[in-house]
């Protein structure tokens, strides 16, 4: 499954049902599983092969097959692989609201309400070595099989489950720090970094300068890089040609532009160092690229006609 569908510009589900399932999401090419990149939804990503290292804030966490994290409103995250194995996982994205109320009751005021606030951290890490963890586990596993199976009943026992989940999970909260102290001092890393992040994003096809990325951040440049670097485990500028063959992969799957136009639309310059670098993420060359995207979209549609 193409991780493009989980950018954080997704609208994810619908306003009857805001929740979106990501089954069986596989790793591509690379080290790099799961993009750096944040959305408004609360978010479930269960490890079902390999193990993988993911990215939250500012915490790090090796995550091993049947094991899960859990991701809140506007945390940047991001995962990478590790060891030899592929790893494939399972995402659940909703927003919050499918857990409000038509009134405000008790359920709000002491357990959405504060974690929709972020007064309370819960664990991002969820084991089977627990007998709490293992619960929330089952229900994830749940939720992804009814999803899978298309139930009649999946929106409903969907939205149950999530309250069983977040019902154990509160008994292993803790308080937010709170403002001024050391610990929030990370929350304004993040912050920089999704404004630098949205600079990219809004720029890429134009030249991008490291001074005006580190003035975005309010830092000297050195600094700026080691920030870069330690936050999405890439270089900026590493990091501005990944994001240019993305958007170039988009073009290249929904138009027939010529390599050489779409090149220069996504910010490269010279056609040939977009083609190295193409290759360089994905593997293969552009228009290699585009005819295996048909090939399988080609594939997927006669065996839907079977």
């Amino acid at each position: 499954m193409e991780r493009e569908r989980l950018r954080e510009d997704r609208i994810h589900g619908n306003a009857m049902y805001p929740v979106s399932v990501y089954p069986d999401i596989q790793q591509l090419n690379g080290d790099s599983i799961l993009d750096c990149h944040w959305h408004d939804e609360m978010e479930f990503t269960m490890v079902t092969e390999g193990c993988a290292v993911f990215q939250i804030d500012m915490n790090t966490v090796e995550v091993q097959a049947g094991e899960a994290i859990f991701i809140n409103r506007g945390e940047i995250h991001a995962g990478y692989l590790k060891g030899d194995v592929p790893c494939v996982f399972s995402s659940i994205v909703f927003n919050p609201e499918l857990l409000g109320s038509r009134t405000f009751d008790t359920v709000q005021e002491k357990f959405i309400g504060p974690l929709v606030r972020k007064t309370v951290i819960p664990p991002f890490h969820i084991k089977a070595d627990e007998d709490w963890g293992q619960e929330i586990l089952d229900h994830l596993k749940r939720i992804f099989a009814d999803h899978a199976a298309g139930t009649e009943t999946c929106e409903m026992s969907t939205k149950a489950y999530l309250y069983l989940v977040f019902a154990r999970m509160f008994e292993h909260m803790r308080p937010a720090p709170l403002k001024g102290t050391v610990a929030t001092g990370s929350h304004d890393k993040v912050e920089r970094l999704k404004s630098v992040l949205g600079y990219i994003h809004k720029r890429y096809p134009e030249p991008l300068k490291l001074k005006e990325l580190a003035d975005e951040a309010n830092m000297s440049e050195g600094h700026f890089c080691r920030f870069f670097k330690q936050m999405v485990q890439k270089t900026p500028v590493d990091y501005i040609n990944y994001y240019r063959v993305q958007q170039a992969c988009v073009q290249l799957e929904n138009t027939d532009h010529k390599i050489v136009d779409i090149a220069m639309d996504v910010g490269f310059e010279h056609l040939s160092y977009f083609i190295t670098t193409f290759k360089k993420h994905k593997a293969t060359t552009p228009s290699q690229y585009r005819k295996m995207f048909y090939e399988n979209v080609a594939m997927e549609s006669a065996l839907v006609q079977v």
